[in-house]
């Protein structure tokens, strides 16, 4: 132990801490980018429209994903294994794909219309501002309100809940029991849906809005100071909603309670029958508007099979090859996360450092991390150049430059995934090492086994979801891994951002049905791996 701690420092110093920093010592060297920071016009646009964007989305994402879990996870629903497998698919299902759906949805009348622009021949989005890019991205988050809040609801005590049913009955259940670990659980889904649409650029870019960290890019390319004024637009608005998190997590780490895992399964409220059929209904006809709408726009706009089987032709092995990778950086991102966990646990030198780094990372744009992780490269790039011009040699494929630079290497890519998502692998994780009780670890200590006795058995299930989680998160990733992609190299979420600039085409449509197909598939793998308990009651 005191050895992986310094080395878990250096891990994350240097693989998380520094690619974060670089952006800002970029801004340090070049003080001319904070001149971006003097067109007042333009900064108070980039707040409006970012406020609106994230409050949208979570004012429609949340509540109506709180209030689905609970009605999946405590009542009699009708199918609902199948909606937990929706919700379970909602999740492998990139941002790109959720705007080219309902686009292509649009396109064909089923939601509105578009239209071209006069005198310019060029098509524009069917609907334009923040309002309509925070539908978007409240349909993308839904899912993940769904499955935490979800998660939270199982971590309740049946024991007291039966005791809260004789007391009160139903209601006294749902509002002593089950609401206070759902409120944690949304409030916890509503803050990653609003940084997930703060960092995000796919949806903002395809529908004309500009936020923080779509004015990175705007920066990047029409400023003579590039990277130092995309990092000086972003730093009054990273640094707040960096000391925030950081204070949330704090306050959460001492003040939120970690129940020991229930030991019986949980049963359905007693609720009546209408109850049953309301909440059925309810959950089935938003099933058919959020998810089966937006499919059945897909599938029209493809019609016959052509365009799908052209699609699987050029672009499978891509889309095959990024869920490979995204799954990599998953399991990469949870191989950090959890020594991070758990040495944070009985450390308070190391704590603050982790909930300081997921914090930043948190709330960094997608554009920043990219620009920072390239920058990263960069100088080691030339330190292994000074390193091989010392001691004389020349090899023809320097490892370094053909690991993130000149080969078609998939490294960078997973660094960038990791870099992102390095904080959701956290969340999901320090529970259930807060979990873990104490006597059982004092014993574990004596048999020499703290790892393969007691941590890996108590977190299991929580690094599977992890894993999902990340990578399901990295196979959607497109702004970061676009700047830091070797040349030769592209990504399935990439391929589609891309199209959806020429159209909404059978093309897009196409491969929309292809990655919804496979994430499909990637679920019921898991699910079957994991004996149903990821769609599971208990």
């Amino acid at each position: 132990m005191t050895l992986g701690r310094p080395l878990l420092v250096v891990a994350l110093t240097t693989g998380i801490g520094l690619p974060l920093a670089v952006p800002v010592l970029g801004l340090v060297i070049h003080p001319a980018g904070w001149a971006a920071l003097t067109e007042f016009d333009r900064i108070g646009t980039l707040a409006r429209n970012s406020v609106i964007l994230a409050v949208g989305a979570v004012a429609v994402a949340v509540p109506i994903g709180v209030i689905a879990a609970i009605l999946l996870e405590r009542t009699r629903v009708r199918g609902s294994r199948a909606l937990r497998a929706a919700v379970v698919v909602g999740l492998f299902v990139p941002l790109p794909v959720y705007a080219a759906a309902w686009r292509t949805t649009a396109r064909g009348n089923w939601w509105g219309q578009e239209v071209v622009a006069s005198g310019s021949g060029e098509w524009r989005p069917w609907a334009e501002g923040p309002a309509a890019a925070a539908a978007v991205h409240a349909a993308a988050g839904l899912p993940w309100v769904v499955w935490l809040v979800s998660l939270a609801v199982r971590t309740t005590d049946p024991r007291v809940e039966e005791d809260a049913l004789l007391a009160g009955g139903t209601w006294a259940v749902l509002r002593w029991v089950v609401w206070p670990r759902a409120a944690v659980a949304a409030a916890a889904a509503g803050c990653i849906v609003a940084v997930q649409t703060l960092t995000e650029v796919t949806v903002t870019d395809l529908m004309l809005v500009r936020t923080f960290a779509e004015e990175a890019y705007t920066q990047l390319v029409g400023n003579p100071d590039g990277v130092a004024a995309a990092t000086a637009v972003t730093v009054p608005a990273w640094g707040l909603t960096a000391a925030i998190a950081v204070w949330l997590g704090r306050r959460g780490q001492s003040s939120v309670p970690i129940s020991p895992s229930p030991s019986e399964p949980h049963r359905p409220l007693h609720t009546g029958h209408w109850v049953t059929v309301a909440s059925t209904l309810g959950l089935w006809v938003g099933f058919a508007v959020v998810v089966g709408l937006p499919v059945a726009g897909l599938a029209a706009t493809v019609g016959e099979p052509g365009p799908l089987v052209r699609v699987i032709r050029v672009h499978g092995q891509t889309l095959v090859d990024s869920l490979l990778w995204a799954a990599v950086a998953g399991a990469a991102t949870v191989g950090l996360a959890l020594p991070a966990c758990w040495i944070a646990r009985g450390s308070r030198r190391v704590a603050p450092i982790v909930l300081v780094l997921a914090a930043v990372a948190w709330v960094t744009p997608a554009p920043l991390v990219g620009l920072g992780l390239k920058g990263m490269i960069d100088a080691l790039l030339a330190s292994e150049d000074a390193t091989l011009a010392v001691l004389g040699l020349d090899p023809p494929f320097p490892p370094l430059r053909s690991l993130l630079y000149d080969q078609p290497s998939p490294l960078p890519a997973v660094w960038a995934m990791v870099i992102r998502f390095f904080p959701i692998a956290i969340a999901l994780l320090w529970p259930a090492v807060r979990q873990i009780p104490p006597d059982l670890l004092d014993a574990s200590r004596l048999d020499g086994a703290v790892w393969r006795g007691v941590v890996w058995p108590q977190t299991r299930t929580a690094c599977v979801r992890a894993v999902i989680a990340v990578g399901a998160l990295g196979a959607a990733e497109v702004v970061a891994v676009k700047l830091v992609q070797p040349p030769g190299r592209q990504s399935f979420a990439e391929d589609v951002f891309n199209a959806m600039h020429y159209g909404a085409d059978t093309t897009v449509a196409a491969m929309c049905l292809l990655q919804i197909t496979v994430a499909v598939v990637v679920c019921g793998i898991f699910m079957i791996g994991c004996g149903g308990r990821l769609v599971g009651r208990g």
